[in-house]
Formats: structure tokens, sequence, C-alpha cells
């Protein structure tokens, strides 16, 4: 898992398409974005690039942002 900004990702390989897939796990019900990289050493900076263009669009079209759950056990 990785985290940035209090969003929270998880990846995975994709045999098909022969890339590394992620998406935010901690914005149910939906998540708010995803992203992919060729190699396992992008996945962190794609997955920075996609939640800063997220708040960016929100703050642009004056949208409220999807704030990430926190887990507490």
């Amino acid at each position: 898992m990785m985290e940035y900004k209090g969003y929270v990702a998880e990846t995975e390989y994709d045999d098909i398409a022969g890339v590394y897939c992620g998406s935010v796990v901690n914005t149910a019900p939906c998540s708010i974005a995803t992203f992919h990289a060729e190699h396992p050493k992008y996945l962190m900076l794609e997955f920075h690039i996609s939640v800063d263009e997220y708040l960016t669009w929100c703050a642009e079209d004056g949208v409220k942002p999807v704030r990430p759950h926190t887990h507490t056990t």
C-alpha cells in the first residue's frame, strides 16, 4: 500500500495489459483516482500525480473533494 495526502492506494500487476495498476482505496464508495505504470518504480509518482490532478480539478471546478476515510481499530 501507498499513502499520499491521506489517500491510500493499492497496486497490482495486470498480466494482460503488462502494466502495474493502482487505485485509491479509502474513498468509498468509489475510487477518486486510478493510475498505472510500466515499471513499479514509477507507481508512486503516478499515484501522486493522480491525487494532485484530482485535487486541482476539484479546486478549479469548485467541487468539494472526497476526503479519505481513516480506519480505526
